[in-house]
């Protein structure tokens, strides 16, 4: 009799076990991202300074690896900002930290992913290594922005998944009523802020091309703008034009360790630190320290009007 109870016991521990498998795949095959670009939460539209948040002379966070603290000689001069993506909550808190108007700010977007905001909340289409458009030009970029908003928009309630912070999907979605939906620089203008826009590849060095363009820009910028540049994380991407922004104003008074050291030290990223990247990370975080560094000695060797292209200067250097 004992024995029959306990197989009977056994049985109904299985059965249940087995039940509740079935339910938890049920759950995650409800809520499993689609095969195309998926709708994500980027930030939530909290009041809050965004992640990775720094202004260029925020004091360092402790000294470099070997002990040593880089030359801030010139770094306060740097009128830069940085962060990652921001809810429009999150890019109102920022306007209140940084030490000018919001008029005087530019938003320097290097996002080549589609992205945009749903009421305030930070948006985006995600695909594996955040790599959405790839290949594709800004203005390309633009129109299917555009429509994907609009369809956002116009198919309200709309799914929207929620990802963690190292672009992996979560298995949890959620029905958003839409009442708007805007690009960044529409978002960004309406707080009385200017915008600007590199479409550059998530992880990889920016293209020759791109770097001409920054150029051409960034000479033409009143003395007084402030900018705050972003990508996703406020980390690749973001690091790597901080620097540079640091290096047009300082590579002829301060070594390229120094200006890289420093950006590490009030951020989250020290270029040179490459330990730990496998395979096609390791190659591209490589080709990106390599680019900063080629980079430092166009600025260096140039004159203040940059006559000569960065594809150009490159190009003769065999880069």
């Amino acid at each position: 009799m004992k024995r029959t109870l306990g197989s009977k016991n056994l049985f109904l521990a299985l059965l249940v076990t087995l039940l509740l498998l079935c339910q938890a795949s049920l759950m995650a095959i409800a809520n499993e991202a689609p095969k195309g670009p998926v709708l994500k939460v980027d930030r939530q539209d909290i009041s809050q300074l965004p992640r990775n948040f720094r202004i260029t002379n925020d004091p360092f966070k402790g000294t470099l690896k070997d002990g040593s603290i880089p030359s801030r000689v010139g770094m306060d001069k740097v009128r830069a900002s940085a962060s990652s993506i921001f809810s429009e909550k999150e890019f109102e808190q920022v306007l209140a930290k940084l030490p000018v108007l919001s008029k005087n700010v530019i938003v320097l977007d290097l996002r080549q992913e589609s992205h945009g905001y749903l009421n305030g909340t930070a948006v985006s289409w995600f695909l594996p290594n955040n790599w959405g458009n790839d290949g594709k030009n800004l203005e390309e970029v633009t129109k299917i922005e555009r429509a994907q908003l609009d369809k956002a928009l116009a198919s309200s309630p709309t799914t929207v998944f929620n990802f963690d912070d190292n672009k992996n999907v979560l298995t949890t979605s959620y029905q958003m009523d839409v009442t708007s939906a805007r690009s960044e620089e529409e978002m960004v203008k309406d707080h009385g802020a200017g915008y600007y826009r590199l479409a550059l590849s998530d992880h990889f060095r920016p293209e020759d091309k791109d770097v001409d363009t920054f150029i051409e820009w960034y000479k033409k910028l009143p003395k007084d703008a402030w900018l705050h540049i972003h990508c996703f994380a406020g980390m690749g991407r973001t690091t790597v034009f901080m620097n540079m922004v640091d290096i047009l104003q300082n590579a002829k008074q301060v070594s390229f360790n120094d200006i890289v050291g420093r950006q590490g030290l009030i951020g989250t990223v020290d270029l040179r630190d490459i330990d730990g990247k496998l395979n096609w990370k390791r190659k591209a975080y490589i080709e990106r320290l390599q680019f900063t560094k080629h980079f430092y000695e166009y600025v260096k060797q140039s004159p203040k009007d940059f006559s000569v292209k960065y594809s150009e200067w490159a190009k003769k250097h065999d880069y």
